[in-house]
């Protein structure tokens, strides 16, 4: 049997699904032989293992001797070089081939095994890389306080490149904190905001817009120290106030 993989994990053209199942089709068009099933992954890193992605999973369990796997590209199936030997190691130990359509060799021979090995480990040097580059480039923006995640400071909402004061949520916060100086709890506080209607400002994708409990309790510590710039989830931890503290010294100054 024949079987096909793909990957994406962005919405580049040159790797799209349709991509890649064009490229694997034509393969089995130029050798003539009968592709049973393309299996595809979305949105799923390659550095996760093969066998450990819900496709992947897939084409582990029902590949055995005499079948042939292709991938269109290296990347598109390993971005960690023990994933790519390991599997390459076990699928010849059951006598499965592996086709990978942009080397320059087979998999069948010991130099085609040397390239592809030192392809993987570049493989996966350029996604290391990849990702040292977004870290610094995240480090950055938090350090000058401007965004560079989904979730916002609390008080502040996004405007472009920059955060912008949001006047509604200063005022869900400055509620929150006079039903707090009434001796009110933290619950009673989500009940009496959920009452009132008090939404969030800006909703996240696969996420609830109210104040729920730990909102209330981290807004409420924001807005007391005067709404910086900071993550959501510093407010939430129970040495938040040690916490701030660092991420203060470590980052820039409060301001609001």
């Amino acid at each position: 049997m024949l079987y096909g993989y793909a990957r994406v994990s962005t919405d580049k053209q040159e790797n799209s699904v349709g991509a890649q199942q064009g490229l694997i089709a034509e393969f089995a068009r130029r050798r003539d032989l009968s592709l049973s099933r393309i299996f595809v992954d979305e949105d799923v890193t390659g550095s996760m293992p093969l066998n450990r992605r819900p496709a992947g999973r897939e084409l582990w369990d029902i590949v055995g001797a005499g079948d042939f796997v292709v991938f269109s590209k290296l990347d598109r199936g390993f971005r960690n070089m023990s994933d790519a030997a390991n599997t390459l190691r076990v699928w010849q130990e059951i006598g499965v081939t592996m086709e990978i359509m942009d080397l320059p060799t087979t998999l069948t021979t010991p130099e085609g095994r040397l390239i592809f090995h030192q392809f993987a480990a570049f493989s996966q040097f350029e996604r290391e890389r990849i990702g040292q580059r977004v870290r610094d480039a995240m480090t950055y923006l938090r350090t000058a306080g401007r965004p560079y995640a989904s979730a916002r400071p609390w008080g502040w909402v996004r405007q472009g490149k920059e955060y912008v004061p949001c006047e509604y949520e200063r005022e869900t916060g400055a509620l929150a904190m006079a039903l707090r100086a009434q001796g009110k709890s933290y619950r009673s506080i989500a009940l009496a905001l959920y009452d009132a209607g008090r939404r969030k400002p800006v909703r996240r994708r696969k996420a609830t817009d109210w104040y729920h409990l730990p909102c209330v309790r981290s807004l409420c510590r924001a807005a007391q120290a005067g709404y910086p710039k900071i993550r959501q989830d510093i407010w939430q931890a129970g040495d938040y106030a040690q916490t701030l503290s660092a991420e203060i010294s470590g980052a820039h100054p409060l301001s609001s």
